[in-house]
């Protein structure tokens, strides 16, 4: 068992005032690059549109699609769901897609409780823009509950996931490449998922951690974590196959399962911009109570991004909603400049499988219960320079994601974690807090791997780099906790991994 103390907060204060030093643990991962070794901490780099080695796109010379042309009039108190309906299928049977854009003005959808009707979008290239998500630009206000629907849904049209092949030996964490039993369905540029699922490999992965029998979904012929990396092949070489980016866990080969490369199917290119998306939530006559029923969890959801890829939400608003964003196996997504307000509900963004999706320059301000987080197989998500709420906690919803980041974030608090117990643990190795600032109201002490209750922190011994808090708070079963109460330096990993990357330059040598 490994215990550690933050130190009392005025000290804590007074430290923070001093230089910052270079975390060593940026001085390992700097080294092992350059070695050519295995660094401690995933190369969380690639994450976010196109890995973030573009900009987000400007959009110029993209066809237009006015709602307005299609019967949308904002202000006029009429439904506008199938006039914005149209708008996209226009869109979406241009070459290229295009531009459905709102004007001023606030837009009603959903006029009734049928949660199976939504406004689809199935091609790549369609984005939703609006004239500004703040005052005097474009709301889109969904009247009814609609209980665990979506109203916006992008999603390919239904598409079979096919076996490819396999991979055929042992490969490390962090590294770039894997041996398959046959290449010949394989092509460089094609994005293929790692998957594999067996209680022998889930065993191995966690210990020496014990694991709770009531924790059923790891155990027995079907059940084992869910193994789900998204990889873009970069090189052919004979039967050995290179990846554009880092396998985040090492895969053993076992005898109760096989390691398999399958089809990643998936629309791009898709985006929402200068939106602002509310909901009737803020008039139901109870506050949010989590878990309390349907209703309260997930009557009013504003938008689902499934299986999309170099996809981003950028400068919108989500007030007074149950649920904002919710993504499923989204590759090299971006959030950012996206802000959540209004009457508290239940989750802001959540990221599922997938891997590389990129949450930046957001806040959270207490409007859901869960901050911006993760869960169900989900590998490199990095949320990155966002502000929570005092005592609002971040959303690991069990289903082992793994490779996590929290990188400069204010604000937060780990307890109350999401999720089912039949789906412990909470999250799989790698779970990295750097430079978190916790905030709450009163003292803490986290057990991050307490299996004698029920609501506990389930998170394999999780790496906390310059830790603070207003508070004092103390933790058990960390895996490595370097310099608590004191800020590091390079400030943001994610950007010092980026530029490394991209440039071979070190942050923290900057002048």
């Amino acid at each position: 068992m490994k215990r550690s103390i933050l130190i009392f907060p005025l000290l804590c204060m007074a430290i923070a005032g001093q230089a910052q030093q270079v975390s060593p643990l940026w001085t390992d991962f700097v080294s092992a690059k350059q070695q050519g070794k295995t660094p401690v901490l995933p190369d969380f780099s690639y994450a976010g549109y196109h890995w973030s080695e573009k900009e987000l796109p400007a959009l110029t010379g993209k066809k237009v699609f006015k709602v307005a042309d299609y019967g949308a009039i904002s202000n006029d108190e009429l439904y506008d769901d199938a006039a914005i309906q149209k708008a996209v299928d226009a869109a979406e049977a241009n070459p290229g897609g295009g531009i459905v854009f709102f004007e001023r003005g606030k837009y009603l959808i959903a006029p009734d409780e049928d949660a199976k009707k939504q406004i689809r979008i199935s091609k790549s290239g369609i984005i939703l823009k609006g004239s500004g998500s703040g005052a005097g630009g474009t709301e889109i206000y969904q009247a009814n509950m609609r209980i665990n629907g979506r109203q916006f849904l992008f999603k390919p049209q239904e598409g079979s996931t096919k076996k490819l092949t396999t991979i055929t030996g042992d490969v490390g964490r962090e590294t770039f490449s894997v041996n398959v039993q046959d290449a010949s369905k394989l092509k460089i540029g094609q994005d293929v998922v790692i998957r594999h699922k067996s209680e022998e490999f889930t065993k191995m992965y966690f210990a020496p951690l014990d694991l709770k029998p009531q924790w059923t979904r790891l155990f027995g012929d079907k059940g084992g974590m869910q193994i789900y990396e998204i990889h873009t092949i970069t090189k052919i070489a004979g039967n050995q196959v290179s990846f554009k980016n880092p396998i985040h866990l090492d895969i053993k080969m076992v005898k109760s399962g096989s390691w398999d490369l399958e089809s990643y199917n998936s629309i791009s290119e898709c985006g929402i911009e200068d939106l602002m998306f509310s909901s009737n939530w803020k008039n139901y006559p109870e506050e949010f109570i989590h878990h309390k029923n349907e209703i309260h969890d997930y009557a009013y959801e504003a938008v689902g991004m499934e299986y999309l890829k170099d996809s981003w939400i950028r400068n919108c608003e989500f007030h007074d909603l149950n649920e904002g964003v919710f993504i499923r196996s989204g590759y090299r997504m971006t959030i950012e400049n996206t802000h959540f307000r209004g009457k508290k509900g239940h989750a802001s963004v959540h990221a599922r499988t997938g891997y590389g999706v990129l949450v930046k320059n957001c806040s959270f301000n207490g409007a859901q219960h869960h901050g911006a987080g993760t869960g169900y197989s989900a590998v490199g998500t990095v949320i990155t320079k966002c502000s929570l709420g005092i005592d609002q906690n971040f959303d690991i919803h069990s289903g082992q994601p793994y490779a996590t980041l929290y990188d400069d974030v204010q604000g937060g608090v780990f307890y109350n974690l999401g999720g089912p117990e039949p789906g412990y643990p909470h999250h799989g190795k790698e779970l990295v807090l750097w430079n978190f600032q916790h905030r709450s109201v009163k003292d803490q002490h986290y057990d991050f791997w307490d299996s004698s209750r029920r609501r506990n922190y389930t998170i394999a011994l999780p790496i906390l780099v310059g830790f603070t808090s207003n508070k004092i708070v103390t933790f058990d079963h960390t895996g490595i906790n370097e310099s608590q109460g004191k800020p590091v330096l390079p400030v943001s990993l994610f950007e010092a991994q980026l530029q490394w990357r991209l440039k071979g330059s070190d942050l923290t040598k900057a002048k």
